[in-house]
């Protein structure tokens, strides 16, 4: 990490070409970081890790309907990004389970990538600032992959980019422009406060600058667009229903609770914010370059990273669930150094490449934490499959600490169809009774008609049967699975 930007850096988006490179070096730190960001998204898709908590309820509808479902309705859209590889490949006639999670895997994970490509190509110079927003407000917030307020933030970044970095509006930069702001109609109730920004950041731009007409009706299609965001988001927040009744609740404690006890990731990430606030001291920043200053990165990244791997007993995904208020705060916090980058550029034009470096350290730290949790995830569905393949009947894993445990062993029964044979032969309980659930492993008369994909459910309702008989009755049997009080899911 103690590669310099080139001089392209400190140049404003106004004055480069998209293609143009933003660090010429070799092993420059962007590089490093965003390959292992890459490494991190491409293990997350192979592990199935699309399946965890709310993941494996949304990838159980699709198969369902065979076709888009629209979930929350104030954030279809963000659904409809997550289920794209699924029901195109439905349409195509593939019925595999396995290639079908793997592509449902893709369009979990692919906001995040398209969002930073979508960036680099229109202002390459102020990438590092997509770089932070992706490391403090994605990678802090990124366990459960269908995170609706994941979408909103990545695509908030390009309509950002192609206000303020390309002038005049190139047409990639216009079909960008268009396309986020689409997408961020119907994405996540933050856009009430999101929104606000990007109209007034559009209006100034269509006030400032004169553009040819036809760039002038984008940004003022893109302000329409941005303002139909505002007024679901506006909804979705005002009339709760059935479809999201813990939302802005869940939303405020999770605020709350990560103020008074914030989990690793943050609390790491606020120190590294600390960091590159006191480095703009020149003998500071001078420090971070020397022998001592890299070796310190490394062991931070090394420390911050692979702590699910020291301490997997202390590794708690719900926590990132908690954190996605940081989707809001981020970038909330992010966009006055964007606008400070177009008025007064020559205050940070020559603290850039230390803020590129430093955002590059945090990028390769929270996305070598990812591929640590990751891995444990990993290893906890192998052992899930091979209790899968060789139980019977409903089965308790009683003392279960496991990602889905306990608020979220809802789930259970969702990830046992998804990752077990599909001639089910057991499925994993969920630890408490809850009001809502997909579907009651011991009312085979609820499960899902999975036909289509070669699912059959005989062995598992004999080996219910028999559980049944050993027990007594179903109902005791399901005392001895709940035998807590009742907990509203953590979701939805």
């Amino acid at each position: 990490f103690a590669s310099k930007s080139g001089p392209k850096d400190t140049v404003s988006g106004s004055e480069m070409t998209p293609s143009e490179p933003l660090i010429e070096r070799r092993f420059s730190p962007t590089f490093i970081a965003c390959g292992f960001f890459t490494l991190f998204i491409v293990f997350a898709v192979l592990s199935a890790r699309c399946l965890y908590a709310d993941g494996s309820y949304y990838f159980l509808e699709v198969l369902k309907a065979g076709n888009f479902t629209g979930m929350i309705t104030s954030r279809s859209y963000a659904a409809y990004l997550f289920q794209f590889p699924v029901v195109i490949a439905l349409a195509l006639g593939i019925n595999s389970i396995p290639c079908l999670t793997f592509l449902f895997g893709i369009g979990c994970f692919c906001a995040w990538p398209l969002a930073m490509f979508v960036c680099y190509r229109m202002a390459p110079g102020h990438f590092w600032l997509v770089m932070l927003a992706c490391a403090a407000g994605y990678l802090n917030a990124a366990f459960m992959a269908v995170g609706e307020h994941i979408v909103a933030h990545a695509f908030f970044w390009p309509v950002v980019f192609a206000i303020l970095f390309v002038r005049p509006l190139t047409p990639f930069a216009a079909v960008s422009l268009l396309g986020s702001s689409i997408m961020l109609i119907r994405s996540y109730e933050s856009m009430l406060f999101l929104g606000p920004i990007l109209i007034g950041l559009l209006a100034w731009r269509m006030v400032s600058d004169r553009e040819q007409p036809w760039r002038k009706a984008v940004m003022g299609a893109a302000m329409v667009f941005i303002a139909l965001a505002i007024y679901i988001a506006w909804l979705g927040i005002k009339y709760p229903n059935a479809e999201n009744p813990y939302g802005l609740e869940s939303f405020k404690q999770g605020f709350f609770r990560e103020i008074e006890y914030p989990a690793w990731t943050v609390k790491l990430s606020l120190l590294w914010a600390g960091l590159m606030i006191v480095a703009m001291v020149p003998a500071i920043a001078a420090g971070l370059k020397r022998p001592a200053g890299i070796t310190f990165s490394i062991l931070v990244v090394l420390i911050w990273g692979l702590y699910p791997i020291f301490e997997p007993q202390n590794l708690h995904p719900t926590e990132q669930y908690a954190c996605r208020f940081l989707d809001l705060l981020v970038p909330l916090a992010l966009t006055p150094v964007a606008v400070l980058l177009i008025f007064r550029p020559q205050w940070l034009a020559t603290k850039i490449p230390d803020l590129v470096r430093l955002s590059a350290v945090m990028l390769v730290a929270q996305s070598l934490w990812q591929l640590s949790a990751t891995y444990q995830w990993n290893r906890h569905i192998s052992s899930w499959k091979s209790m899968l393949a060789s139980g019977s009947g409903p089965l308790h894993p009683f003392g279960d600490t496991g990602f889905n445990a306990p608020a979220l062993s809802w789930a259970n029964p969702c990830v046992s169809l998804m990752i077990g044979p599909t001639r089910v032969r057991s499925i994993i309980m969920p630890a408490h009774a809850i009001p809502w659930q997909p579907f009651d492993p011991l009312k085979p008369q609820t499960f899902p008609d999975l036909k289509r994909y070669g699912f059959t459910y005989t062995d598992y309702i004999a080996g219910l049967k028999r559980k049944e008989a050993g027990n007594g009755t179903i109902a005791q049997a399901e005392d001895q699975s709940r035998g807590h009080h009742p907990v509203p899911p953590i979701v939805r």
